[in-house]
């Protein structure tokens, strides 16, 4: 582990979420959820009239549909899901095809809401009790959320769980998996974080679980463990004192932006968790200043598990880095600005309305009165112009994901990790069309902005890939050390030097 002394700089910490533009933040509360009962279980032609409601809406109100998977392939895959509700479903059960078709359109920003009842039966049910990570082809432990079991340890690789094993898991769980384009980084990263959860919706509801586990040595363990209430779990299990005191050395600061700098050099760390909250064009500007006044010589930029935020934040990052105007979003799509289906739109939709054009193509393109992102941007008053390493992992989605694909193509940084979790090309979100399906009451969000990004071409529906691969793995955890910011810090102190990777 390096010694990084700590200059910090700026904002409270905030939650990294995906929210793309003021539109989003000036909604109205949702439409409230029908009076009658919502049924445990709904019939073959309530669940296929619930994915045709959900279909007809994609089809015409979403913003990028077939930017990655053509409308003949899709079609098929759409018919593949409603032909498998062809019997009485579960719930929960119908809640995954929903979230199979959404998955299917490569639109990571698309997103179902569960009915209250489906809630209601998940915060009662005793999930499964560790937390995992998918390492490759292995899954292993990362937290025993049980009160006192001493068996299961992070690090263990699991085999098999009630008699599932690992490929098994992942072939039923994936598929209902939202990603953008065909990029699995972000996709493994949901996985990992809400496997408990995934497990319940898609494999079975038991309360107890029969573990099959492998040791660091080859020695392969069964237990069976009690399920746990999402509201009673807990990270305190003594077993997890390794992992938990890896995790407190590697800790970052608490700030949304922070700055320091790497030992005496002047190689300068700069984290940036979200792009949210009010302050953070003024911190931003407070830490580029000080590494310019510093005088440091190159800046490792982490961008690894940041979710997205504010469009306009993520083109305010990439003109602290250039000297020269720049375009951030080539132009923002909208198939239509008068769905047909029965939706709930936040109030601005009539400003939105107002602030496009039709397009001789086809649909409407946002006006830069509405969104300036598409215009011209102009570099930062003082930008740091030195060398500039890039973090990046499943996890740098949205804004954070298009600021990685405008450096990309100016050729403007190294980048070190794993593929980003938001393509390359752009995204779709920034305005949800709300639909309720008629018998789950389902929420379906479709997103109606399609952001194409001003880039040089690229992979057809893959993110921002990086010049040296390398991923910070759960054994990385346990003795403390992130081997991505290692190699990144010797990347930078090598260019500085003079040396080439």
């Amino acid at each position: 582990m390096m010694n990084i002394p700590p200059y910090r700089l700026v904002v409270a910490a905030a939650l990294c979420v995906a929210l793309s533009t003021q539109a989003a933040a000036q909604a109205n509360p949702a439409p409230a959820t029908p009076a009658q009962p919502i049924p445990a279980r709904l019939s073959a032609a309530q669940a296929q009239q619930d994915l045709d409601v959900a279909r007809k809406s994609l089809e015409e109100a979403h913003g990028a549909l077939y930017r990655f998977t053509p409308k003949p392939e899709l079609d098929r895959a759409f018919d593949a899901i409603r032909a498998r509700a062809n019997r009485e479903l579960p719930r929960r059960e119908f809640f995954g095809l929903v979230n199979e078709m959404l998955a299917a359109t490569g639109d990571g920003h698309a997103r179902a809401d569960q009915d209250d009842s489906t809630t209601a039966e998940l915060d009662r049910a005793l999930r499964f009790p560790l937390k995992v990570a998918l390492e490759g082809t292995r899954l292993v432990v990362t937290s025993n959320d049980t009160p006192n079991d001493s068996t299961v340890r992070p690090g263990m690789e699991i085999v098999s769980i009630n008699g599932h094993d690992v490929d098994e898991l992942q072939r039923r769980i994936m598929p209902t998996i939202r990603r953008d384009g065909f990029i699995e980084t972000g996709r493994r990263a949901t996985f990992n974080s809400s496997f408990p959860f995934r497990y319940w919706m898609s494999i079975d509801t038991s309360s107890q679980y029969a573990i099959v586990a492998r040791t660091s040595d080859g020695k392969q363990i069964s237990t069976t463990l009690p399920g746990v209430l999402a509201a009673t779990r807990t990270a305190n299990n003594p077993v997890n004192a390794a992992y938990r005191s890896g995790m407190a050395t590697l800790a970052e600061p608490a700030e949304n932006i922070s700055l320091r700098f790497v030992g005496d050099s002047q190689v300068a760390l700069l984290k940036v968790r979200s792009f949210v909250g009010n302050g953070f064009v003024a911190s931003l500007d407070s830490a580029t200043t000080l590494a310019v006044e510093r005088r440091a010589t190159a800046m490792i930029l982490d961008l690894r598990g940041n979710g997205g935020g504010v469009d306009l934040y993520g083109a305010n990052l990439v003109a602290h880095f250039t000297n020269k105007p720049f375009r951030y979003f080539d132009h923002i799509h909208l198939t239509t600005i008068a769905p047909s289906f029965a939706t709930w739109l936040p109030r601005s939709f009539e400003s939105t309305k107002a602030g496009t054009t039709p397009h001789p193509g086809g649909g409407f393109r946002v006006k830069r009165e509405l969104h300036e992102g598409v215009a011209e941007q102009r570099p930062a008053a003082r930008p740091f112009l030195g060398t500039l390493v890039v973090l990046i992992d499943g996890g740098t989605f949205s804004t954070s994901a298009d600021v990685t694909a405008v450096l990309r193509s100016m050729n403007r940084a190294t980048f070190i990790g794993e593929e980003t979790g938001g393509t390359y090309e752009g995204n779709t979100s920034g305005l949800n069309a709300t639909v309720i399906l008629p018998n789950s009451r389902i929420k379906v969000f479709v997103q109606m902005y399609g952001y194409v990004n001003a880039v040089r071409p690229g992979p057809k529906g893959r993110g921002t890939l990086p010049d040296i691969e390398m991923v910070r793995r759960t054994d990385d955890i346990l003795r403390g050390a992130d081997p991505v910011l290692t190699r990144a810090v010797q990347v930078a102190r090598d260019a500085v030097s003079g040396k080439r990777e």
